[in-house]
């Protein structure tokens, strides 16, 4: 839920190149504004010195005016897992879920972060569920030692990290809160980065299952079949085995620079190649044009660097955070 009573916050995505910023502004019933924004590359490898200060530069470069962040957390060690489960009392479920995540990371309890997505219309520990009904939702566990080091970063960059979310669920936010008003079948919302891609299928009924892939070749657009071999595979699953509707369609989005989007022939070439591995109506999903964009810097820096900008999509969803 977003609340635009609570403190100001930024949105920081670390992603597999470039780190991205984005604040925004607006209410319940207006459109929403985009205030700030920008990106730069950095190392992820890199020490976690070394990444603050690209970070702090990029915060001074974009003028963010807030030290308030909700920021993605980057783990090679992040699980994000469904879970479907009897209606149970929360500190039930809580255990449950902290069994699993032991299990999937073979660590011990007090190693590990867990946090947990419900699914839209469902209440964690509600105790009037019927007999019989199940409780849905995403599973996202990680190394202690890893948000650590994601902690250790914003503080060092001078910020103050209220959240750390998890890339995929950023952007299936994003897109749901975009997308409010509009009454969709169930959907699939592929968010690329040079090096991996978010696959999230958002039914109809609420529900979010996102999985992440990697890339075998140095970009997706030279590995089209691979990603559309995955994309299906995430499609069957929320379907045979989460029993959700068919997907109906996939949105593409996020960083096209890396995949070619510079030559005029990226859109057909890249589009034509996924329309055919999918079979299925495909198209290109930019958040940014359904968001105003009054301040002139950030008016500027969008309108002059399209496919740069693309790469904003988590930070933006980020930025919706609120609690």
């Amino acid at each position: 839920m977003i609340s635009w009573s609570t403190s100001d916050v930024a949105g920081v995505n670390f992603g597999d190149s470039h780190i991205t910023v984005a604040r925004m502004r607006g209410n319940k019933s207006g459109p929403l504004e985009v205030t700030h924004a920008g990106w730069g590359d950095y190392d992820p490898s890199a020490p976690e010195k070394e990444i603050a200060t690209a970070l702090r530069a990029l915060w001074r470069k974009a003028r963010l005016p807030t030290t308030a962040v909700v920021a993605s957390l980057r783990s090679s060690a992040l699980v994000v897992r469904y879970f479907k489960y009897p209606s149970m009392p929360e500190a039930e479920l809580w255990s449950a879920l902290q069994l699993q995540a032991e299990e999937c990371l073979q660590l011990s309890r007090d190693e590990l972060v867990v946090d947990c997505h419900i699914n839209k219309g469902q209440v964690l520990g509600n105790e009037k569920r019927l007999a019989g009904e199940m409780i849905e939702g995403v599973l996202a566990a990680a190394p202690t030692k890893d948000v650590d080091r994601a902690l250790s970063v914003l503080h060092m960059a001078g910020l103050d990290p209220i959240i750390l979310d998890v890339r995929a669920m950023a952007v299936a936010n994003l897109y749901a809160v975009l997308t409010a008003k509009r009454e969709e079948p169930t959907i699939c919302v592929v968010n690329l980065s040079p090096h991996s891609a978010d696959v999230i299928v958002l039914s109809k009924s609420g529900g979010m299952y996102p999985h992440t892939v990697f890339c075998r070749a140095s970009t997706w657009a030279e590995s089209p079949e691979f990603l559309c071999e995955n994309i299906r595979d995430v499609m069957k699953y929320s379907e045979f085995k989460l029993d959700w509707d068919p997907v109906h369609r996939v949105y593409l989005t996020g960083d096209m620079s890396t995949q070619g989007a510079a030559s005029p022939s990226f859109n057909s070439e890249f589009m034509a190649k996924i329309q055919t591995g999918m079979k299925l109506p495909v198209e290109v999903w930019d958040p940014l044009k359904h968001l105003v964009l009054k301040a002139k810097r950030v008016k500027e820096l969008i309108e002059s660097h399209p496919a740069d900008a693309a790469r904003l999509a988590p930070s933006l969803g980020l930025a919706l955070r609120r609690g």
